[in-house]
């Protein structure tokens, strides 16, 4: 398998679905463990690192640097050697990091004092960097967008929030009188974001403004139920309609190109797809 191939800009990881999955050599196809913990560093933001538990019961635990996954599909992590696993050393735990399964047993708050419930995953991208945290609360996984990571307690997580996550946390206002032009204003902001991000998509190199609007796309989809079916190149759905838009389900859509077509169909007026849902399911 060419490590190469595997490689693609925008590529997006859960903590929760890479829990358990299996770390594979690509040099010589073996497996070398299996993932048991993911380590975040609250100062940067990041997740550093996922522990993973070695298949000789005699070796001793490893580390796994998140900037070494050449990419990961059906529970399976693919790093380019062996060598980039290392031995767990107590001298490489910072004061600021924390596991995933420490993070899960404590409340999210942001600083405005807004409850969202147990942090039970984070969303980060190809070099660490966490873009959104899962929060349960009352059974309901809801997507938190972050700016930041501010302090993590014995009880509590508190976070700095993105606006479209203050925005979600509002109680619902009553409609506007000009409710009717929304859709609209909608519709461009979308066509806007997506021209800018297609201008880039075909010299094989993402520049920071693509980047940018790409990870503002990922942002506002994570945790939607999708509104459309869209089909791969062999006919197999890639997304069903009703279906959350989880990062695996991003990640097949980019390796499909279908990206912007979803994007678009959760931001345009739903009046204009009535008719489309049906045969995109069919394409």
């Amino acid at each position: 398998m060419d490590a190469t191939r595997m490689q693609e800009h925008g590529k997006i990881y859960n903590t929760r679905d890479l829990l358990k999955a299996e770390v594979v050599d690509l040099e010589s196809g073996s497996v070398l463990g299996t993932v048991i913990e993911a380590i975040l560093s609250t100062g940067e933001a990041t997740v550093e690192f996922l522990g993973v538990l070695p298949t000789e019961w005699h070796r001793t635990g490893l580390l796994l640097r998140t900037g070494d996954i050449v990419g990961f599909d059906e529970s399976v992590i693919l790093i380019p050697s062996a060598e980039r696993l290392v031995h767990y050393a107590e001298k490489q735990i910072k004061k600021d990091f924390v596991s995933c399964s420490e993070l899960n047993r404590l409340t999210l708050i942001d600083q405005k004092g807004q409850v969202y419930g147990n942090p039970v995953g984070a969303i980060f991208n190809q070099s660490g960097r966490i873009i959104a945290l899962e929060a349960e609360k009352d059974l309901v996984v809801q997507m938190v967008t972050l700016s930041g990571i501010v302090a993590v307690g014995p009880r509590y997580a508190v976070v700095n929030v993105s606006p479209e996550t203050e925005m979600e946390a509002k109680p619902e206002q009553p409609p506007a009188r000009e409710e009717a032009r929304e859709p609209v204003v909608l519709e461009a902001a979308a066509d806007e974001m997506m021209e800018a991000a297609e201008d880039d998509s075909g010299n094989g190199e993402d520049e920071p403004p693509s980047l940018l609007y790409r990870e503002r796309q990922i942002r506002y989809m994570l945790g939607k139920p999708s509104p459309v079916t869209l089909n791969g190149r062999l006919g197999a759905p890639v997304v069903t309609s009703g279906e959350t838009i989880s990062s695996a389900v991003i990640n097949r859509l980019i390796e499909e190109g279908l990206l912007s077509q979803l994007f678009i169909a959760l931001t345009v007026d739903r009046d204009h797809l009535a008719g489309s849902d049906s045969e995109q399911g069919q394409s």
